[in-house]
């Protein structure tokens, strides 16, 4: 689970452990939470969504596309789509 944080004019992919993490909360994100924000990242840059500009070195791990559930747009109506974190809400 990925939000797009906007913030000072620079995007983000964070997951949402992150954004716990970022309004000071308690959150126990695990290097499999990274591999996963890392790997939807990838996918979204190689599906030309974005561009990735800031690479971190040390956030070189990546999740098979096995732990990912990808939703195609048209499908999106048929699934309930609830976010862990609301962005603004903290």
């Amino acid at each position: 689970s990925c939000h797009i944080l906007h913030k000072r004019g620079r995007y983000a992919i964070m997951h949402f452990k992150e954004l716990f993490s970022l309004d000071g909360l308690d959150t126990d994100i695990s290097q499999n939470d990274i591999a996963r924000r890392n790997t939807i990242s990838s996918l979204l840059e190689e599906w030309g969504l974005l561009d990735i500009v800031d690479e971190e070195t040390d956030d070189d791990q990546y999740a098979s596309l096995g732990q990912i559930k990808i939703i195609p747009f048209k499908e999106k109506d048929d699934w309930e789509l609830i976010p862990k974190y609301h962005i603004g809400n903290s």
